[in-house]
C-alpha cells in the first residue's frame, strides 16, 4: 500500500513524504512490542493459575519461591525485549528529526542566496 502511495504520489500533484524509507520501518518494530506485552500477560495469567496451585499445598514455599524466581527473571526478558524494539523506534524517529533538520537548513541556504 505505501508503494502504490509513493507512486500515486507525484501523480496526484501531492509531494511525495521523502521519509517513507524510514516510516515503512516503525510497524514491524509496533508489532513486535504489541507481540511481546501479549507474550507477557499470558506469563503472567499462567503464572496465577501455577500460584494458585502452589498455594493448595501444604507446604508451599519452596514452590512459590521458584515462580517467584522464574516471575523476574522473565520480567526482566520481557523488559529488555521491548527496550530494544523501543530503542529501534526512537532511532528511527531520530533519524526522520536529523533528515528534517538539514531540509531546512537546505530552505534556509537556497533562499537567503
Amino acid at each position: 500500500m505505501l508503494a502504490c502511495l509513493l507512486v500515486a504520489a507525484p501523480l496526484s500533484g501531492l509531494p511525495a513524504d521523502p521519509d517513507a524509507d524510514l516510516r515503512v520501518k516503525r510497524p514491524p518494530h509496533e508489532r513486535l512490542i504489541e507481540q511481546i506485552e501479549s507474550e507477557r500477560l499470558q506469563f503472567q495469567r499462567d503464572l496465577a493459575r501455577r500460584e494458585e496451585a502452589c498455594l493448595k499445598r501444604f507446604f508451599s514455599s519452596r514452590c512459590l519461591d521458584e515462580i517467584r524466581a522464574e516471575h523476574l527473571k522473565r520480567m526482566r526478558e520481557f523488559d529488555l525485549r521491548k527496550e530494544t524494539e523501543l530503542q529501534a523506534l526512537r532511532d528511527i524517529d531520530a533519524e526522520i528529526r536529523t533528515r528534517n533538520r538539514s531540509r531546512r537548513a537546505e530552505k534556509k541556504t537556497e533562499a537567503g542566496s
